[in-house]
């Protein structure tokens, strides 16, 4: 017998920074042009808002899906009020309408094959109210309990910044789901689930970085240039193959840099140049005098091209065809999209949504034209740690964290989940929302002398980044229903 459940908890009362990063080394940027890359210096950068309180409304998408799980591995979902209200939790009051689910401090709790209640075999809704003064809000959800029978073939690429390039809550997916494999050019040998994950990155680094000093977009070529054909950054095979292969930024590409190889001799020399180039394959050598940087392999020797490239392009097709060997079971069937974090981060102001969801969009169709089947799947960005654990010194850094991410994720639900995304294959998963924020992080005590006196604060453990053991599990949870929905 079905029993509606109405629970009320009272809870206490893209300024994007182009060629910085949260958590890597300042990193000079390339500005780059052509028909599909936006330049820094022609985008319009105009705040969309200084203060979140002022969006009265909940964040929820419209479908929420959560694994079945089966008798020996219980699955557990979360809504946390205090993440899906984009104002500061204290300041309302948040309530949660379900036939299925129980309340628990703070959020919406449900548990797959839980003898509490019935199992729902039907779709079924979810409300949240939350009100503040004369304020009020609501939102609803659809909830879907997906089944994990299916096995149809999945090969999930994940694009990311550092949240990816640890991995974790990929191979939690990998753990959870029959037949998935992750593809990507980065890869460890401790940590076999390939990706495209880079410390620090912004989607505006997978727009422009191309002839850097650093590391180079792997979905950025020059114009009329096949991906066959180009073969890269000298500066960045160097380091990830002789100079820096341990380093941060370069290591995770030794097994593409041998062909997909887990061992053997690499395929670039030691000044980072192919080995076995073909007439007409290209190269960009940033050492060398500005003018000359593009070479071209004439048979003989890398020489400067005569028509130095100016024209770049953000090409998911060439990318695929340049990467090859990465992918010799097959392209991705699924993309999934993890960026925020570094985009908008700790900033002041919210700045720059516009031109994220526009780089947005100009990915997915580059996506689409290599394969319109692909399903891509927008994450929205996880918030910060809890504040309450936290000294007073660290509070007002992740109000204005959580501030942006909860903004990001509102434009991002706005821009992407409705019916014309869905139709062109564009999913959300609401990784905002599911995240725990007390218990998915770890903290630790960081000691100061100040004045000659011992002082301890409570800091973050590891940045904006959720624990290995169950804060990153839960993202992928959260990612992994959405995948199996739409396999």
């Amino acid at each position: 017998m079905k029993t509606k459940l109405l629970y009320l908890g009272i809870v206490g009362g893209l300024c994007l920074s182009f060629g910085t990063s949260l958590f890597a080394d300042s990193l000079e940027q390339t500005q780059v042009t052509s028909q599909i890359l936006l330049s820094t210096s022609d985008s319009n950068h105009t705040s969309i808002l200084d203060s979140y309180e002022s969006i009265d409304e909940l964040l929820l998408p419209r479908n929420l899906y959560i694994l079945q799980g089966d008798a020996s591995n219980l699955e557990r979902y979360n809504i946390f009020f205090r993440n899906i209200v984009i104002g500061e939790l204290e300041d309302y009051n948040v309530s949660a309408y379900s036939d299925y689910g129980k309340a628990l401090t703070g959020r919406w709790h449900f548990q797959s094959l839980s003898e509490q209640y019935n199992m729902p075999t039907e779709p079924f809704n979810l409300s949240f109210f939350a009100n503040k003064g004369n304020t009020y809000m609501s939102a609803s959800t659809t909830v879907e309990i997906v089944e994990t029978n299916d096995e149809t073939p999945v090969r999930l690429l994940a694009i990311g910044d550092s949240l990816t390039r640890a991995g974790i809550y990929l191979s939690q997916i990998e753990a959870k789901l029959p037949n998935v494999t992750t593809v990507g050019t980065r890869t460890y040998p401790d940590a076999d689930y390939p990706r495209e994950g880079r410390g620090g990155w912004t989607l505006e680094k997978y727009f422009t970085f191309i002839n850097s000093d650093v590391l180079d977009s792997p979905f950025l070529f020059p114009k009329n240039i096949s991906g066959d054909q180009y073969k890269g950054n000298t500066a960045d095979w160097k380091k990830i193959c002789y100079t820096h292969s341990n380093d941060h930024t370069y290591n995770g590409f030794q097994k593409i840099a041998r062909g997909w190889l887990d061992d053997g001799e690499y395929l670039y020399d030691e000044n980072g140049y192919y080995k076995y180039p073909e007439i007409g394959d290209v190269m960009v050598d940033p050492t060398l005098p500005q003018g000359s940087e593009w070479v071209e392999w004439n048979g003989n020797s890398w020489t400067p091209m005569t028509l130095q490239p100016t024209t770049f392009e953000f090409n998911f097709s060439k990318y695929i065809e340049r990467f090859a060997s990465a992918f010799a079971d097959g392209a991705p069937t699924h993309v999934s999209i993890l960026l925020g974090s570094n985009d908008f981060g700790f900033f002041d102001t919210f700045n720059g949504i516009e031109l994220f969801i526009e780089r947005l969009n100009i990915m997915i169709d580059s996506i689409h034209q290599f394969d319109p089947n692909i399903k891509v799947i927008i994450c929205t960005p996880p918030l910060g740690p809890s504040r309450k654990y936290l000294s007073q010194d660290y509070v007002e850094k992740y109000i204005k964290y959580d501030r942006n991410m909860k903004l990001a994720t509102y434009h991002l639900l706005k821009a992407f989940d409705n019916d014309e995304s869905l139709s062109r294959n564009i999913l959300v998963a609401p990784m905002t929302l599911t995240l725990d924020v007390t218990n998915g992080f770890d903290f630790k005590e960081k000691v100061e002398i100040i004045d000659g006196v011992s002082k301890t604060t409570i800091i973050p453990g590891n940045g904006i980044h959720p624990s290995n053991s169950y804060g990153q599990l839960q993202m992928g949870d959260t990612l992994a229903a959405v995948i199996q929905k739409y396999r």
